[in-house]
């Protein structure tokens, strides 16, 4: 089959694409930025037939050229700019340009090309906003259709609106069209693209890690940390996965647990590495994303429809990420 991938330069969309090439399929990889260097010379060696277009998503007129010409089966909608509260004042239109706009523009290309057997969106467990902490009713996890979202920051509502969007064009226009909400991500590929404001405090440790450096944190937190190449799994499952039915998935290992414990693994294998909660005066270098935590996301539909559950065995997750971090030596400027 044929995958376009719309944000392949980005986080996701590079684990998206490694997880379909390793299964020979043929990809496409839509993005404004380039494929890093580092990652196109791994992408090489894998199986798959690999593509990658530069071009602005907001760009109607191009989008469909490329969607309408490609024989695509299956679109993955990944562009986004996660925005943090600096960006939101500075340049709240272009949150919504990409997620938003972005979203449309290859939505009502791929409805009507016939070729297009689905389009999934992927979106994110913000979409819950201050559901996500219990604030609209309490539950032991967030439920797909059980738990009320009450979105509060620009990209949570931009996430929750595509949700709505998506859907819509897909009744609309007659294609299947899902959304998944993604939870805490961390893992292979990710780093600054320009567009995501802050990394995950797994990886802003391992950055430190590989520094020999020491980790301080504001305190020990809780969240469903899950690693990304489980959700591009995920992803390719449910692009295949016959018997659809639901138009909304969460994507978590629906285990908890904290930072601490990834630093736990961390330091041993990089003796020199420390990690401990800050003293009296101290300033945090791990961003924990505010002082409270979500609910970890119910994997149960996902795992219930389509028989996958991802990982939360961090020994066994560290050694494919090391496995990793050794393989594509270069992807990172660990300079400061």
């Amino acid at each position: 089959m044929t995958f376009l991938v719309v944000g392949g330069a980005g986080f996701i969309g590079l684990n998206v694409i490694e997880e379909l090439l390793t299964f020979s399929e043929q990809v496409i990889a839509l993005d404004k930025s380039p494929i890093p260097p580092a990652a196109m010379k791994f992408f090489s060696k894998l199986p798959g037939k690999f593509t990658s277009i530069q071009l602005d998503v907001t760009d109607a007129e191009d989008v469909d050229r490329v969607v309408s010409g490609g024989d695509v089966d299956v679109i993955f909608y990944g562009a986004a700019i996660t925005a943090g509260a600096e960006r939101e004042i500075s340049n709240p239109l272009s949150v919504f340009d990409v997620n938003v706009g972005g979203l449309l523009n290859v939505l009502e290309a791929g409805c009507r090309v016939p070729s297009v057997k689905r389009i999934i969106n992927i979106s994110s467990g913000s979409a819950y906003g201050n559901g996500g902490f219990g604030d609209t009713g309490w539950n032991d996890s967030l439920d797909e259709f059980g738990t009320r979202e009450d979105p509060q920051t620009l990209y949570a509502i931009s996430k929750y609106t595509g949700e709505r969007v998506a859907l819509r064009m897909g009744e609309l226009l007659k294609k299947r069209v899902m959304n998944v909400r993604l939870s805490a991500i961390f893992g292979r590929w990710e780093y600054d693209t320009g567009v995501r404001d802050t990394l995950s405090a797994p990886m802003q440790a391992t950055l430190l890690a590989l520094k020999g450096e020491t980790a301080l944190m504001d305190r020990k937190e809780e969240r469903d940390w899950t690693y990304s190449r489980d959700v591009a799994r995920a992803l390719y499952k449910l692009a295949n996965h016959e018997n659809i039915n639901s138009s909304l998935y969460n994507i978590s290992s629906g285990k908890s647990w904290s930072v601490f414990d990834w630093c736990a693994v961390l330091k041993m294998f990089y003796p020199d590495f420390n990690y401990r909660l800050c003293e009296f005066g101290e300033v945090p270098n791990i961003d924990l994303f505010g002082t409270r935590d979500r609910i970890k996301m119910s994997p149960d539909r996902f795992l219930g429809d389509i028989g996958y559950t991802l990982s939360a065995n961090l020994s066994e997750i560290f050694e494919d990420f090391k496995m990793w971090l050794n393989e594509s030596a270069g992807f990172w400027d660990l300079e400061p």
